[in-house]
């Protein structure tokens, strides 16, 4: 991640394609789908590979063989019913990843040999495709000696090619597929390779021509860059940029143009990547290969961030303007990212200027030490960059848990510097500013200051109050950019009584400063940086004793909303958040309690919405997500409920598991039946009845036989897969639990295998639709059951929050003589 990345950790591949020389057919042995045809073409192929490095490989610019990109009879392209992680599980894979890797040298010597050995354990198709990936990541394909090889109608002839820049890898995974009779087509497009600039234009971006491929597997078509996953050029640079700050500290490394040099290299993430993400780096020619419901169009992929691997694997949402070209306001600009999951993750940035762009270099004599802002708050990072110089810069975010690596990167231009521009008077590191999990995790909880940006005047105190949740020992610093701290200790006093710590602080004059809190865990001698706060000092503006039409309403609005019941008005509370913060109005308490209820709700609402979909990849993240909030405490009975529905949901996989094993043979066995016995008949009624048919359609076996006979998502295993008890009504509930109690499992098993499978399942089912309770057995409206979640929490803070209602009460009822505030969410204290 040095300055000469010019991209950024990532792999990406550049395929230039002209028709300017006339290629003979080659016959790929033994499957008629891995025909070879003649066709004019050249292919032009360049790639990088995500190691922390950018990366450039160029590929063939003449191709001597050429793979159809699509057969007849293959699947209509749509996006996938699911994702990477419900059909691929990389542990399990280990037995097949082993086979590949062993696989005898002289098999590459023939399509029917090396396809056999690769897929003789495989049950499933997603193994076969696996097997060839990583058998063919495995092959040191520039590395191999080919000297003996003469014919190009084997794979080690293929390989032959490939080293020599006449073969592609799209063509060759193409050709080994479609011989392990798997649907496999090769994708034009671009992509985003090493010489990609992120912000840069349509044009630039046309330049970058690739290929790679998508398979058909588990019921869906799945992308993989076997070129992105295979090999890797370190060292590349364009050349164009300077890094000037990085984690806080000045710097001024420029990057010298280089090609950099090709390395063999695996990466995982462009097997079965999932195609939300993989459209951020690579764009189809044909809008369908996306592989998305809701295609993008060009523009819009050369406008987006340059979001890397780990900015998908780490579920890292961009909260601020979602673009890759932003431009400053008055010398500054703000990103915003969230994680799903934000427990021991940390974040950081460097700061690149383009001097190409730029026109010019940057001014020798500024050093940029400490220009960036890190504010956290909960599960947020908000990255306030301030910029001396005008010019057009690289803005690149780092993250990881327990490392660090390429996130996303954004490029700003910045039309005019900031006034009087003046460094931060503190660099906290990956700590940032504000209060976050890992402050209280180090021992401290916020009480009073939530947020890591404190307005405050000169010579006025403000109290910070904490508790203590562990034993440690607290030391407060107050902090300027050209004040030395020893002469700042007298601003800053601390107290402690009990659990119960505060700190006092004041400053003597206009400017920023910082406060920050130290812990010292027990035994142990040094001091943690566990908390910061920025405080800004103005001089204080004359006050005016009365606000404008519109900044009562944003008032009100805010106040009102933040204690309204429920998570409904969560866009609109936080649009009146914005409005206070951009009238630079006082904030008389209103503006931190509804950044509080904001946060809230916003956790409230994840948890909500996970149960009420029963998703579990979304029960999980909403889970950690709730367990890491602030809130966790009053969140803890929709934790509690989201928990119980998680592991409901995960007894049903449990359950199904045998039935989701069994062969299709097993289906026909049953189906083949003219006249079945009575408890084969009643089995498979019951099953279909507790799926959802109507039981007047399932007095007729051969009405069963052909819902038995139904294939893909309507198939009997694939509906047993997503089945959930909350579609079960209670009356055929009781009707299955009367055909199971007239047999045995035995009787089941005695009479047909699978017959005894769905007995099992069906027995199964009915106990745990029993165990379930209420809500997690059945599903809730959005916010039906807002009301009795807020009035069920502590009472005590309802108590506490008496006297500021009536307060309240009174600006309303001032309010209303003047506007009309129209809110349909209710009001009451909001937790």
């Amino acid at each position: 991640m040095g300055c000469g990345n010019s991209t950024a950790a990532g792999a990406d591949t550049n395929n230039n394609k002209s028709n300017s020389k006339q290629v003979n057919s080659v016959k790929a042995a033994g499957n008629k789908q891995a025909l070879v045809v003649v066709a004019n073409g050249t292919a032009n192929k360049r790639a990088e590979n995500d190691d922390g490095n950018s990366n450039l490989k160029q590929e063939p610019e003449i191709e001597e063989i050429d793979v159809p990109n699509l057969l007849s009879g293959y699947h209509v392209p749509k996006e996938p019913e699911n994702r990477k992680a419900d059909i691929f599980n990389k542990d399990k894979m280990k037995g097949v990843d082993a086979l590949a890797r062993q696989t005898p040298d002289d098999l590459a010597d023939s399509y029917e040999g090396l396809i056999s050995h690769l897929t003789s354990n495989c049950k499933t198709d997603v193994e076969k495709v696996r097997a060839i990936f990583i058998w063919m990541a495995n092959q040191d394909i520039d590395g191999a000696d080919y000297s003996k090889v003469t014919g190009n109608d084997t794979p080690r002839g293929v390989m032959k090619l490939m080293k020599e820049n006449k073969a592609s890898y799209s063509s060759f995974f193409a050709l080994l597929c479609r011989q392990a009779e798997i649907e496999c087509v090769v994708i034009d497009g671009w992509a985003k390779a090493a010489g990609y600039k992120v912000g840069d234009s349509e044009t630039e971006l046309k330049k970058y021509r690739n290929s790679w491929n998508a398979v058909y597997i588990a019921g869906g078509w799945r992308l993989v860059f076997p070129l992105w996953a295979c090999s890797a050029v370190v060292g590349h640079s364009t050349g164009a940029f300077t890094k000037v700050e990085a984690k806080g500290q000045a710097v001024r490394e420029k990057e010298v143009e280089s090609s950099g040099v090709t390395v063999k290299h695996f990466n995982e993430y462009y097997f079965l990547t999932d195609p939300e993400a993989f459209v951020y780096i690579a764009f189809p020619d044909q809008a369908r290969w996306q592989l998305l419901s809701r295609q993008w169009d060009f523009a819009k992929f050369s406008d987006v961030p340059y979001a890397r691997p780990e900015y998908f694997n780490l579920k890292v949402d961009i909260r601020s303007k979602f673009s890759g070209r932003l431009k400053s306001t008055d010398g500054e600009c703000h990103i915003e990212l969230a994680c799903g999951d934000p427990s021991n993750m940390g974040m950081t940035y460097e700061l690149y200027y383009n001097h190409l762009e730029s026109g010019h270099e940057i001014d020798a004599n500024l050093q940029l030490n400490n220009y960036v802002l890190l504010n956290r708050a909960g599960n947020r990072w908000d990255f306030g960059i301030r910029f001396p110089e005008a010019g057009v810069y690289k803005f690149q975010i780092l993250g990881g848990k327990g490392y660090e690596t390429d996130l996303c990167a954004f490029k700003i231009t910045v039309d005019e510097a900031m006034a009087d521009c003046k460094p931060l008077p503190f660099n906290p590191g990956k700590v940032g500013y504000g209060p976050t999990m890992d402050t209280e995790i180090a021992g401290l909880k916020a009480v009073s200051h939530k947020t890591g940006i404190v307005k405050m005047f000169a010579n006025k105190t403000m109290e910070f109050n904490f508790t203590l949740t562990r034993d440690i020992v607290v030391r407060t610093e107050l902090l300027h950019a050209t004040i030395a701290k020893e002469d700042l200790q007298k601003y800053c006093k601390m107290t402690q009584k009990f659990r119960n710590v505060s700190v006092q602080v004041s400053v003597p004059e206009d400017g920023e400063y910082a406060l920050a809190l130290h812990a010292q865990q027990k035994n142990r001698s040094d001091y943690d940086n566990v908390c910061n706060y920025l405080l800004t000092s103005e001089k204080k503006k004359k006050k005016r004793e009365w606000e404008n039409p519109i900044e009562k309403r944003t008032r009100n609005n805010v106040s009102v909303l933040a204690k309204a019941k429920g998570t409904k008005c969560v866009e609109e509370l936080e649009g009146e958040i914005e409005k206070f913060q951009k009238l630079d109005m006082e904030d008389k308490g209103e503006l931190q309690a509804a950044q509080d209820a904001l946060e809230y709700k916003k956790d409230q609402k994840c948890l909500k919405d996970a149960i009420n979909r029963r998703n579990l990849e979304k029960l999980e993240i909403a889970i950690k997500q709730g367990h890491n909030s602030r809130f966790k405490d009053k969140l803890s009975r929709l934790i509690e409920e989201a928990e119980e529905l998680r592991n409901h949901l995960v007894h049903l996989n449990k359950i199904a598991h045998d039935i989701l094993e069994m062969k299709q043979s097993t289906i026909s066995e049953l189906r083949s039946y003219k006249s079945p016995p009575n408890v084969i008949f009643d089995i498979m009624q019951s099953t279909f009845l507790i799926l959802g048919e109507q039981n007047e359609q399932l007095e007729v076996w051969e009405n069963l036989q052909v819902l038995m006979g139904k294939m893909g998502k309507e198939s009997v295993i694939r509906r047993v897969k997503t089945f959930d008890t909350v579609n079960v009504k209670p009356a055929v509930q009781q009707k299955v639990e009367a055909m199971l109690n007239k047999y045995s499992e035995f009787e089941s098993r005695a009479a047909s295998a699978g017959a005894g499978t769905f007995y099992c399942w069906l027995r199964d089912v009915c106990i745990a639709i029993e165990q379930t309770e209420p809500p997690a057995g059945r599903p809730k409206n959005d916010d039906d059951d807002d009301d009795e979640d807020d009035d069920n929490e502590d009472d005590d803070d309802d108590d506490d929050d008496d006297d500021d209602d009536d307060d309240d009460d009174d600006d309303d009822d001032d309010d209303d003589d003047d506007d009309d505030v129209v809110c349909d969410c209710g009001g009451g204290v909001w937790w």
